[in-house]
């Protein structure tokens, strides 16, 4: 049975587990600081704080592990979590070494949301777009073995590139991409490094880590993801036009 998720464990990932780590301790410390700070250990209250911070860690790790979308909303309560401390032990009851803690968990989380925000673990895709034809996609070819496929590119960013495919692939596996606009035509080298396959049956996302070494290939790319966003409002506009179209009718 094909895993719903494949990433290859290389450097960024590790270094996003290690944070992951470092950040539950922080957490778990600050909260047995205030605790002890506002003389309320064992208490009703503290019992039920505690059990809540290990649900939500539980599930932050597990959302993490499965890059499920949730992630994004857990990561927002433990960033209030932490906002909440940092304000309260600043203006109410001052305490360095909680503030030392609340905002050293804070860059961590930090660094963990700019890790998973690439497009090779969380894309920006408009789920809640359902019409295809508004969507931010664009059409594109995908080049293994003298052999080309179509896909839908869905995000780029941050030199990688998103894409659904029906294609089965490897990861690690060298790629070329074209994506034809007009006279010109893209043409842009990366290597697979994450897949996914959200419902069975349905395209696999996959994610591409774009390989850059010249500046003729780093110019590609930026005109690439100029076109990208071009082509993201171009359709919004389309969407709005359409709708006054279909309402003065």
């Amino acid at each position: 049975m094909k895993k719903l998720l494949e990433i290859e464990f290389y450097d960024e990932i590790k270094k996003n587990y290690i944070l992951v780590g470092f950040f539950s301790f922080l957490v778990m410390a600050l909260f047995f600081i205030t605790r002890i700070e506002e003389k309320e250990v064992f208490t009703i209250g503290f019992i039920i704080e505690f059990t809540f911070l290990i649900i939500i860690l539980r599930f932050y790790g597990r959302a993490l592990k499965n890059r499920n979308y949730a992630f994004w909303g857990l990561t927002a309560i433990l960033g209030i979590y932490l906002l909440m401390n940092i304000l309260q032990y600043s203006f109410i009851h001052y305490n360095v070494p909680v503030l030392y803690i609340s905002l050293l968990a804070s860059v961590f989380l930090g660094m963990n949301v700019y890790i998973l925000s690439s497009p090779l673990y969380f894309p920006r895709i408009q789920w809640w777009e359902y019409d295809f034809r508004y969507r931010g996609d664009i059409k594109a070819k995908l080049i293994i073995a003298e052999e080309s496929y179509d896909i839908r590119v869905a995000d780029i960013r941050r030199d990688a590139i998103s894409f659904f495919s029906f294609k089965q692939m490897r990861l690690n596996e060298e790629i070329h991409l074209e994506v034809p606009f007009g006279t010109k035509n893209f043409a842009v080298i990366g290597v697979l490094k994450t897949a996914r396959e959200e419902i069975p049956g349905r395209p696999i996302r996959y994610g591409l880590k774009l390989i850059m070494n010249d500046d003729i290939s780093r110019k590609k790319y930026i005109e690439l993801r100029r076109y990208w966003g071009q082509q993201s409002r171009a359709n919004i506009r389309r969407k709005f036009r359409d709708f006054q179209e279909n309402k003065n009718k």
